[in-house]
């Protein structure tokens, strides 16, 4: 009996206690849509291997050199059989562990050299930020879809965050091709 009274009292109390009253502060819309377009990448080889050509460390000897340029035909995705009513496409670049958060570039996480990212960059040779996703908006830099077909094509380069270190550099990204 002893010990049901303290709970008791503990239990009135913190029925008269005042607990603050909440109203929302806001309302958060979201819209979205879900496209019916599909199409072939690159004849069902959706997955990519490119191999830079090797740099020397002193050609990325300081903060924001850049070196290296893929060529072409090693990131271009060519959209075929694309059916549905979406007239342009981009390939989303996926913002995951494999990405530095302040410079969207792609970090070297499995090689040995030291100070190397490596920058995705769009059709027009300006640098995506995959992080933010600058320079890489499908509605302003998503490719048209002609007759069924479209080709996006980007590049990969080294990029310097300080002075380089010589060694082995290995990333990667996933992706996801975008319609609107």
């Amino acid at each position: 009996m002893k010990a049901i009274l303290p709970a008791l009292a503990i239990g009135g109390l913190l029925g008269l206690a005042s607990f603050g009253a909440s109203a929302a502060d806001g309302t958060i819309t979201i819209n979205g849509s879900i496209t019916d377009t599909t199409c072939s990448i690159n004849g069902g080889e959706a997955s990519k291997k490119i191999v830079l050509q090797p740099m020397t460390a002193s050609s990325l000897s300081t903060m924001g050199a850049t070196a290296g340029t893929s060529i072409p035909t090693d990131l271009a995705f060519t959209l075929t059989g694309c059916t549905g009513g979406a007239t342009k496409a981009i390939a989303n670049f996926e913002n995951d562990t494999t990405v530095d958060p302040v410079s969207g570039n792609l970090k070297n996480t499995g090689g040995t050299a030291k100070n190397v990212q490596i920058q995705l960059l769009n059709a027009g040779m300006n640098p995506i930020n995959i992080t933010t996703n600058s320079n890489n908006k499908l509605a302003d830099d998503g490719v048209a879809i002609t007759g069924g077909d479209a080709t996006l094509q980007y590049f990969a380069r080294y990029f310097a965050t300080g002075k380089a270190e010589a060694g082995s550099v290995n990333t990667s990204v996933q992706y996801t091709i975008q319609y609107q």
